[in-house]
């Protein structure tokens, strides 16, 4: 990406205050690399399988699953966080398990990699060759070059002219989606 000026933050109006996204503010990047994907499956496989790795999901024997996603018995469901209701602390649940001990990453190759921490993302980078992208970073190659713009392709909705360009919840949060991920 090259150097650049943009305005981090909130540009659509529909800032969620919890997300940090607010008050917006003029922000210099420097020029760096970013990865055109997410680390997928395969990539984070392929470092496990040269390493031996263990992610800390793995140490640990839990993740939090989101209440949809959930591919667990109930025996394995250790909890639900009162102000995340729609998260699930769950036994067996990492990298290699999403959804649980019932789940799997078969055919989820090219998916971007889940239940990584920060300290198994810097792990991946140092084996890598590659760093983390700094928030200001992220935002801004997310932009795509647009400034003032909800989306990186400019502020039509996401499935305006019947093209999905992302995938975002569709539908009353947490327990309904109205549209399934494409």
């Amino acid at each position: 990406m090259p150097a650049g000026r943009f305005v981090m933050g909130d540009s659509s109006g529909d800032a969620n205050v919890g997300d940090g996204e607010t008050p917006s503010h003029d922000v210099s990047i420097s020029a760096f690399e970013i990865d055109t994907t997410s680390v997928t499956n395969d990539d984070f496989a392929r470092f496990v399988d040269d390493t031996g790795y263990l992610t800390e999901a793995e140490t640990f024997g839990f993740s939090a699953v989101f209440h949809l996603a959930l591919q667990a018995p109930e025996s394995d469901i250790m909890g639900q966080p009162t102000a995340t209701p729609w998260w699930f602390g769950v036994r067996g649940a990492d990298w290699r398990h999403p959804g649980g001990a019932h789940s799997s990453i078969d055919g989820l190759g090219d998916h971007p990699v889940v239940h990584v921490s920060w300290n198994d993302a810097m792990a991946y980078c140092e084996w890598a060759g590659r760093r983390l992208p700094t928030e200001a970073e992220w935002e801004y190659a997310a932009r795509g070059g647009l400034e003032d713009k909800k989306y990186p392709w400019g502020d039509e909705e996401p499935d305006a002219d019947g093209t999905w360009r992302v995938n975002i919840w569709q539908g009353q949060f947490a327990g309904f989606r109205t549209v399934s991920a494409r």
